[in-house]
């Protein structure tokens, strides 16, 4: 087995990489959008940002390989309607190649709402592992060119994936599988594995939290494919490969992405031409995370940026305070069962991204950015609702099984219906404050690659 690279991938990894920048669908991935660009930094893999409103207009096709990060499918598909799918379909029958990591993979997939563009479907939730995440072990499929000077089981990543539905007679290649080997922070649930011992009773525990919990589920199941369509490729992970610090997963990455690049049959280099800017550094998540408040000589701008990200900061503060969650990653909250954590917590990482990324903008002159009064008030409103909806999930949690979707009280349905709607894929001002985001992060995201204000 070669020797384990480090935390930032071994150089000689990354350093033969002469593509085209790829695509990155931005498009409601929140906090997987910034992972996503912050493994390519990274890596040293030029990238590009492009919104669904550029799919459809057919911005696409300047490129060989589209990636396209986590988050709910259902909001993606919306988004590109019939037109971006019309579009993604055409690219990749072309010979344009698509990435997708879990919510990006479950995209393109025949169950509905996805863009139909492989005939496979998402395994059932009623037989699938829906609560799973930490580090797993997968094995490759050491004949194709991916698994190139990596070992046949390496550890990788998995956030809460669904699980693939193949149908007999798809011709789909089981590029990773799972193993039963798990990582010290693998979860299900609230639940650390390691901590439950060998004797575990994984029926009376899923009776108990009513879900699904036994990693018996996933074993030996697909965890990343590749299936043709026409003279193009897809492959689709439910392995975050773009998770930071997975050295081997990143390093799958890289060669994932060089093969999808040596085998589309498109020109070469015709992305450079695309007019989004090109970063002249790289965009890493944890020096943005690291910036602090820009003091009192604040514009208007700030003000509201950093306003924002107070509120959120404050909500963090009291869901920490009454014991209901912690930092897992310094991109990601650990929260008990039967409350959302990460809602809120993605959005304390989006606001604290802006918030640099704008304090550096006007360290250099850049323009204001678009809606920050809007999302000021937003983000107050969400947060004092927040607060008031976790202090009722605490005191019930106390004394009854508490789970996020479905009757509880009152007050409990109305403030969880005001805030996230009725389903997991969020809606209501969760949905609406995220959308804004969305449309402003990326905004300062092509803003600081044009100034080369992220380094």
């Amino acid at each position: 087995m070669p020797h384990a690279p480090n935390s930032r991938l071994d150089t000689g990894a990354v350093s033969c990489w002469d593509g085209p920048p790829v695509a990155i669908l931005w498009t409601h991935s929140l906090v997987w959008g910034l992972l996503c660009l912050d493994a390519l930094s990274v890596l040293g893999i030029p990238f590009r940002l492009l919104s669904a409103s550029d799919v459809c207009e057919g911005r696409l096709e300047a490129f060989r390989v589209l990636i396209v990060p986590g988050g709910w499918a259902a909001h993606k598909a919306c988004a590109l309607g019939d037109t971006g799918r019309a579009r993604i379909a055409r690219f990749i029958d072309e010979g344009g190649s698509y990435l997708g990591f879990c919510g990006g993979a479950g995209l393109a997939l025949s169950s509905p709402p996805a863009l139909n563009l492989v005939p496979i479907k998402r395994m059932p939730l009623s037989r699938r592992l829906p609560s799973a995440s930490g580090r797993v072990y997968v094995c490759g499929m050491p004949s194709h060119s991916a698994w190139e000077n990596i070992p046949d089981q390496i550890p990788v990543s998995i956030w809460w994936p669904s699980q693939f539905l193949v149908p007999t007679g798809c011709e789909a290649l089981r590029l990773a599988s799972y193993t039963r080997r798990q990582g010290e922070d693998f979860q299900v649930a609230d639940l650390r594995v390691r901590d439950l011992g060998a004797a575990v009773g994984w029926a009376e525990l899923e009776r108990v939290y009513g879900i699904n919990l036994d990693p018996a589920r996933i074993y030996g199941e697909p965890a990343i494919i590749e299936v043709r369509r026409g003279k193009g490729a897809l492959i689709l992970s439910y392995a975050h490969l773009e998770t930071p610090g997975d050295s081997w997963g990143n390093r799958l990455l890289v060669n994932i992405l060089q093969y999808l690049d040596n085998t589309s049959p498109g020109p070469r280099g015709r992305a450079a031409a695309i007019t989004f800017g090109k970063s002249k550094g790289g965009f890493f998540l944890n020096d943005l995370l690291a910036g602090g408040d820009p003091g009192e000589n604040r514009t208007a701008s700030l003000c509201g940026v950093f306003g924002a990200k107070r509120a959120a900061r404050e909500l963090i503060a009291f869901g920490q305070a009454n014991l209901l969650w912690d930092w897992r990653k310094p991109w990601l909250l650990n929260w008990r069962r039967g409350i959302r954590g990460f809602e809120y917590g993605a959005l304390f990482v989006c606001l604290a991204c802006m918030a640099e990324l704008e304090r550096r903008s006007r360290q250099v002159g850049g323009g204001p950015v678009e809606g920050v009064e809007r999302l000021e008030q937003m983000t107050l409103k969400f947060c004092g609702l927040a607060r008031r909806l976790l202090f009722e999930e605490k005191l019930i949690s106390e004394t009854t099984t508490l789970s996020k979707i479905g009757k509880v009280n009152e007050t409990v349905d109305s403030l969880r219906v005001t805030l996230f709607g009725e389903k997991m894929n969020h809606g209501g001002l969760c949905a609406a404050l995220f959308d804004l985001i969305d449309r402003m992060l990326l905004a300062l995201i092509r803003e600081a690659m044009q100034e080369g204000t992220i380094a």
